[in-house]
Parts: C-alpha cells; structure tokens; sequence
C-alpha cells in the first residue's frame, strides 16, 4: 500500500518497495469543508490552502474554494494558483495527490442551510429561518442559514410574548377584511407548513385598496420586517429571479407584488410570461428542465412554498388562472383606522408562527384525509382544481383554529364558531372562481370574439347559397329602408361563414372567418388551432365533426364552392348572450 509524505513543500509517494515518486512542486490541506444544503440537494465546498516550493523558497497560496468534483479532477490547481503549481506527469499522478491531500487533511466541517423551512436536524424534523431553526425543544440560533438578500427577513426568533397574545392579534387581522378575503388568506399564510401546496393566491384591486399592505401583515407571520416596502418579491424581476426566490422560500408564503403588465406590447408580454411560469410551476409542483453548457441537466427549481400574489390586474390563460384562487379587494374594504391598528401588531404576527411551528415540529398534523374529504363533497365548485383548494385551505384554518384552541389562545365555542365561519367564507370565495374562468376560458373567448365580430359589424354570415339570411341584423348585416319600402339589408365586413337556422348550425370558414376572428380576439385567442378546435368540441360547440377523418373541421358545398368549415353549433355559441342589434 502507497504511503505519502511531504518534504519542502513537495510532495512525494512511496510505494510497497519503497520506490519515491516525486508528485508535485506543492503541498496542500482542507482546511474545511463546507456541507450547502438546499431541501433538495446537498453540495460540498472544500476550502484548500497550500505553498509551492519555488527557486526563491516556499510561497503561501491564498487558499481557494472548490467543490468536490472540482477537487477530483484536480483542475483546480493551475486555474487558481497559476503555472508555477505542477502536478508531475505520469499514470495515476492525480489520484496519488488528490489521496495524499485527504489522508493528511483534518478539516472543519460545518453545514450551512440555503433556504426556509423545514428539514432534518439530528433525526429530528426542524424549521429553518434567517435566525436558526426552530424545532420541538425551541429556536437554535447556532443553526447556519444562508439565504438570498431578498428572503433574509424570514426571520422567525421568538420574542417573549405569549401565544394567547400573537394568537389574538392574527385573529384580529382575519376581522380586517371582509371574511372572504380574511379567511382565505389566513389559511393560506400557513398552508405551507403542513404539506406542498400545488395553488397560489392572486389579490387583485386598484390602486389605493391597501392590496399591498394587505398581504405584507400577513406575510410579517413569517418575519416582522417585511412590510409593504419590503416584500421579498416582484413581478417587475426576471423569471428566473422569482423562480430561484421562490425555489429557496420552501413551506413559507411569499409575495410577488405589483403585477401590473403595461407599457409596450414585449413589455406586457414579458409580465404575462413570467406569471405564466412562475404560476404554472406552483400549480405542478415541478419547473422546466434545463441543460447546461456541457448538456447536462440543471437543477429545476420551482415554487416550494405557496405564492400570493398582488395587481391591478388578474394573470390571462384559462390554465393559469385555475391554478390560482382569484380574489378582488375594493375600496372601502380595508378601513384606515383598524388598518395603522393592525400595523401597529406587526410584531405579533410572527411569533403566532413560531409557536405552532414549535408545536408541529413536536406533533405533526396529518391533514390529507381531511383535506380530499371536503374536496370530495364540494367537487362541483368551480374548476376541477378549485375543490382541491378549498379543501386545502378550509382543512389547515380548522386545524389552525384547533391549536389555537388548544393552546388558550380561543375558547372551544369561539372555535367551533370561527371553523364555521371559516368553511363558509373560504366555500364562499371558491365559487366566485368560475367568474375569472369563464373570462379566460378559450371557448368562452372564441364565442365572445364571434358576437363582438358581427354585432360591430366586422364580418357577416350568409345562407349556405350566398343569400341573406333571417334576421339579419343580428349577424353582421345593416337593415336600410325608407319609409313605406321594403327592408334591404347591406353586409358588412367580409363573409365569415354561412348560417343553416334549420339545423342549427354556423358553419365558420376556417380561412378567412378564422383570421378575422383571430385578428380581433388577440393574444386572448392565443390557442394553437388544433387545441382550439379541440376544446370547442369538448365543450359542446361543434354541431358536426368529421370523425371518418379524425378532424374536428367538415367539408360543405357553400355558395358552391367546397369549403372547409369549423360545424358550430348555433344555440350553443350564442345562448350567453343576445347579439347587439342594429
């Protein structure tokens, strides 16, 4: 077995029959080792100092940082201590240094933690925040946690108030709002903490609503320094910026605030993506895969936490906004006085947090069959992932509430009373989700586009043989005539498709009616064709498919000539609403 030894800062190996073999013109040691652990992986820094013997004596190296497959491939030498450090040629030379640098290396060892929440610290499960960890036995301090700038106020050190007091003041803030809003946002503040949370939270008012401050009181239940001017996020930084924040606020609530996509059209769309992929990545649990430079596959990072989010205006896309519970804050529904009140317990807010965070780490909370339980006897309420929701959040409230009473912080009847109130609020706020749906729902849009187009007078629908049919005002046709004349009717804008009343049909020319339908629904109409056709069929508004082909368009002889048309049902686009009339 090969032995090492240092002589003058050289480096030399010694086989079995005692042959030396010169490795290197330097020495070197791990001084420390350095353990980063994010919740989902765990990289290891090696700090390494050396000396170089040269013709002019031993020259200290500045020591450097490497992580250990930079230290296995022993790359790192030239590029940090430059060309006078020589590792000697030869088969193995590497490896006999890189043995000879660890057998003879005593390093420290320490672990640093890079993000929220929880993980385990000596077998045993532990909260991490900007001042340590809290677990059952209380907050260590001595707990290494390194975060970004912007997530350093997570910073949950208890203080000496009472749970009863926090837990009053956290009640207080519910009773800010109108119970809806107060509720809902209560138990999504700490949904968090008892399992993944595949939603986000979207609070959407004009300006001067207090939406801002809002979600900053309950976002200082995970660190009182995060007021309104100071909330961890924004929509105006680069996605991969609010992915990586997101990515390291694991089981933690974090505002992303200000969503308001104006100026330039690029400007409006860069908003819109990066809500897109910030939102889509929260309600899948999961990021896009990446590769590096050298192919490989990047770390995903994706939201760990639950993301409540602030703007004038609501995220576009019928998908994104079902992995949202939409709420809408007006003026009035925050009155200024009670508000400076509510401001003015800021502090409270996180020590209610550390509390039941103590309390969990000592007894978890296993709400899962609750939580499919109320999401099974509500499953008709809005999209299919609102009842999923609603049992999320009314089940972590009841829970929430259970401690409280547990502790002393409420008594059983003011329990079961505010359980109560919370379900039906949260049930309450649920339902209004089929409203925003509707709006991005792309079957919705296109119908919508169709009646804007022919009741603005920007195309017309003709009979199947080219002439005018009944009631032709109603679809894209002006009604002229003097008085004691017959009616004669003028078209307006071009043909889009041709109208059998008989059966019920519109059939849309996909060429032309579908570019101007198109043209005047915008980014809303955003679908690729296929998709599109697609759900207009799932949901109900093609009179006839082609199935012998597998296409979702027809072919009819109109004004004759063929034509490739999209067969929609008459009653079923227009039954929302009554066209406008000329």
């Amino acid at each position: 077995m090969k032995t090492y030894e240092v002589e003058e800062n050289r480096t030399f190996s010694i086989d079995d029959a005692g042959e030396r073999k010169a490795l290197s013109n330097f020495s070197a040691t791990i001084d420390e080792e350095t353990h980063l652990i994010d919740g989902d992986t765990r990289t290891t820094l090696l700090s390494i100092s050396g000396t170089i013997a040269t013709a002019g004596g031993p020259k200290k190296q500045t020591p450097v940082i490497v992580t250990t497959e930079e230290f296995t491939a022993m790359s790192w030498v030239m590029r940090n201590w430059g060309s006078s450090a020589i590792i000697y040629p030869g088969q193995g030379i590497k490896d006999d240094l890189r043995a000879q640098i660890q057998l003879h290396s005593k390093p420290k060892s320490k672990t640093v933690y890079r993000h929220i929440g929880w993980t385990e610290i000596g077998g045993k499960p532990a909260y991490l925040h900007a001042g340590g960890a809290i677990s059952a036995a209380g907050n260590n301090p001595k707990i290494t946690v390194d975060l970004p700038p912007e997530l350093q106020k997570y910073d949950l050190t208890p203080s000496q108030q009472s749970a009863q007091k926090a837990i009053a003041a956290t009640l207080e803030l519910v009773r800010l709002t109108p119970p809806e809003l107060g509720w809902t946002l209560f138990a999504a503040t700490f949904a968090p903490l008892y399992s993944s949370v595949d939603f986000g939270i979207h609070l959407s008012g004009r300006t001067g609503t207090y939406k801002s401050e809002l979600l900053s009181l309950w976002q200082s239940h995970f660190g009182p320094e995060m007021t309104a001017r100071k909330l961890p996020a924004s929509w105006s930084s680069t996605p991969n910026a609010l992915e990586a924040q997101c990515y390291y606020a694991k089981d933690a609530p974090i505002v992303i605030d200000d969503f308001v996509p104006t100026g330039s059209t690029y400007q409006q769309r860069t908003y819109q993506a990066a809500a897109e992929k910030i939102i889509r990545a929260q309600g899948n649990q999961a990021g896009r895969a990446r590769l590096t430079d050298s192919s490989q596959l990047q770390r995903t990072m994706y939201p760990r936490g639950i993301l409540l989010s602030t703007g004038e205006d609501v995220p576009t896309g019928h998908s994104i906004r079902a992995r949202l519970m939409i709420m809408e804050i007006s003026p009035g529904d925050i009155q200024t006085p009670a508000l400076t009140t509510a401001q003015a317990k800021r502090q409270s807010y996180s020590t209610t947090t550390a509390h039941r965070i103590k309390h969990l780490a000592a007894k978890p909370s296993k709400l899962d069959a609750i939580v499919n339980d109320i999401r099974d006897k509500n499953i008709t309420v809005g999209h299919s992932r609102t009842p999923a929701m609603i049992g999320r959040l009314i089940a972590t409230s009841w829970d929430m509430l259970e401690w409280m009473e547990e502790v002393g912080g409420v008594t059983r009847a003011t329990m079961l009373q505010y359980q109560k109130a919370a379900a039906a609020a949260i049930l309450s706020q649920g339902g209004k989700q089929t409203l925003f749906l509707e709006e991005s729902d792309p079957c919705d849009q296109f119908c919508s586009t169709i009646k804007h187009v022919l009741g603005a007078g920007l195309g017309h629908l003709r009979t199947v043989n080219g002439g005018i049919p009944i009631k032709a005002s109603e679809i894209g046709w002006t009604e002229e005539r003097q008085e004691g004349q017959m009616p004669l009717f003028r078209s307006r804008g071009p043909c889009i498709g041709w109208i059998d009343r008989d059966a019920d049909t519109v059939y849309l020319d996909i060429t032309i009616g579908l570019a101007v339908i198109k043209k005047v629904g915008g980014a809303d109409m955003g679908s690729t064709r296929q998709t599109l056709f697609k759900r207009l069929k799932e949901g109900g508004l093609l009179a006839r498919t082609d199935d012998s082909r597998q296409r979702n368009t027809i072919r009819i002889t109109a004004e004759g000539h063929p034509r490739q048309v999209l067969a929609m049902s008459y009653s079923a686009t227009f039954n929302q609403q009554e066209l406008p009339n000329e």
